[in-house]
């Protein structure tokens, strides 16, 4: 279980994700059980409560995968869409990251800035 302060240094964590990466317009930060902990989003246009547990049963399935084709750990998944892409992450062996954005062209940039945040992210869960 996270504490409130922690779940506020993550929160202050996803508006520096959003204010340095223009292209991500939200991002959540769910257990693996799929309780929400913290979300952002640009505009109140996306229901990410919802995401929080589909994140989390996505990670989990992506990991069940991995694990039987004895491929290592699952580090992330990618939904390429019609309207956007979002990525999901492992930040932890508890927490997932999940971030998206609607600009079709900027995976790499989306990976990359996600990345950092969920390295980040340990740093903050491991105090």
């Amino acid at each position: 279980m996270l504490s409130q302060f922690t779940i506020k240094q993550l929160e202050q964590r996803l508006i520096q994700l959003l204010e340095t990466c223009q292209i991500i317009n939200a991002a959540v930060v769910a257990t693996l059980d799929g309780h929400l902990c913290t979300m952002k989003q640009r505009q109140q246009q996306y229901p990410l409560e919802r995401l929080a547990t589909m994140g989390s049963t996505l990670m989990a399935l992506g990991d069940t995968i991995t694990a039987e084709l004895h491929m290592g750990n699952c580090d992330n998944l990618i939904s390429e869409n019609k309207n956007g892409i979002i990525a999901f992450m492992h930040i932890n062996e508890n927490l997932v990251l999940v971030t998206l954005t609607i600009q079709k062209n900027s995976l790499g940039m989306l990976l990359s800035h996600s990345r950092k945040c969920a390295e980040e992210m340990v740093k903050i869960v491991s105090n």
